[in-house]
């Protein structure tokens, strides 16, 4: 009797550190809805600057930015052409940073090299989104260092050179991602619409909001607990820049490329999701203030490495100039008997007294 009320009593403790333990696992994979993202600013006093090849680079503005006590760097910026607000959450024991990005004009969208196809120089993403004003930044897929892949620019063919081995990104004239799995070099010509930008790097993430698990990633480092990038669409000129932390992150252990996904697949908002070059290259840019731009993820280093591209989001607005306040007129004199002018003309000069 008492050997079964043993049996009883270890089967009840295991069946309750199993639930527990299930539970702790739940909780720790609970990830929280993204946060909203804000509207176009309206009714601002300004114009909509056309971006027509050249970025004007006339941004971003100070007094559109706004700050929360939870972050050490602005929290969102939002004025007529663009709207972004920066969020971080948890995973799986590792931390991710993200932006989401609303733009008036798919020419808002653009792209940096650091350096030509086929140079060695390279620049800190910070660097380059300043060089270009840009609102926010993400980092690219290495272009100018690869030789295998299509490398499209600001509508530009730079490289045509897609085998069939990896995911191709293309962004189009409206702003819109499609991704071909196994790209090739057909499949990129005969491409309906104008090309903006391609990338090749991946793989895919998601497609057309189905989540693509056990894919590997260019860099073979697709069971790995590493840093990781993508870039998703999440409606019409609507966009998500997503980074995660890795183990050289404080607090953090990384993700596994299909953990990666699972994390993005709790965001019902995205369509569409590519992988980017990660590991050390992860930059996610914002512009604090003061003419400073910063990497925003992995937050507890702050190292950032040199890059050979960006994917950026430039500004569209030209606020007007602040009205210059009027100086107010001088009070006229009040009059009294210093000031007042006798009868015949001026007030005669005064006697200087007897003995001068």
């Amino acid at each position: 009797m008492k050997n079964r009320f043993l049996l009883l009593m270890g089967l009840i403790c295991a069946v309750l550190l199993a639930v527990s333990g299930t539970t702790a696992a739940a909780a720790e994979d609970a990830v929280e809805p993204l946060l909203p993202l804000p509207e176009l600013l309206e009714g601002a006093e300004g114009t909509m600057v056309t971006i027509d090849g050249e970025d004007p680079m006339i941004g971003p503005h100070e007094k559109y930015y706004t700050f929360r006590e939870d972050m050490k760097t602005a929290a969102s910026y939002v004025d007529p052409s663009i709207s972004v607000v920066i969020g971080r959450g948890r995973f799986k024991d590792t931390d991710y940073t993200y932006a989401r990005v609303r733009i008036a004009s798919a020419a808002q969208l653009r792209t940096l090299l650091a350096s030509p196809l086929g140079s060695e120089n390279e620049a800190l993403g910070s660097a380059m989104a300043k060089r270009v004003r840009a609102v926010v930044a993400l980092n690219g897929d290495f272009a100018a260092k690869q030789v295998r892949g299509t490398v499209i620019r600001q509508g530009e063919v730079l490289r045509l050179n897609s085998d069939g081995e990896d995911d191709v990104l293309i962004v189009d004239a409206q702003g819109d991602l499609h991704i071909l799995e196994k790209g090739t070099n057909a499949q990129i010509e005969a491409f309906e619409g104008e090309i903006l930008h391609s990338f090749t790097f991946g793989p895919a993430l998601i497609v057309e909001g189905e989540p693509r698990y056990g894919s590997v990633d260019r860099a073979k480092a697709t069971a790995k607990d590493a840093q990781r990038v993508a870039f998703c669409q999440t409606g019409p000129l609507e966009y998500l820049l997503m980074t995660s932390e890795g183990p050289e992150d404080k607090g953090s252990n990384g993700l596994k490329l299909d953990e990666f996904v699972e994390l993005l697949a709790h965001f019902p908002e995205i369509r569409s999701a590519y992988n980017l070059d990660g590991g050390s290259s992860a930059t996610l840019v914002f512009r604090k203030e003061d003419n400073n731009w910063r990497k925003v993820n992995s937050p507890h280093t702050r190292k950032e490495r040199n890059i050979k591209d960006i994917i950026y989001f430039a500004d569209a607005w030209e606020p007007a100039p602040d009205p210059t306040p009027t100086p107010e007129p001088e009070a006229a004199p009040e009059e009294g008997p210093e000031n007042e002018i006798p009868e015949g003309g001026e007030p005669a000069a005064e006697e200087p007294p007897e003995g001068t």
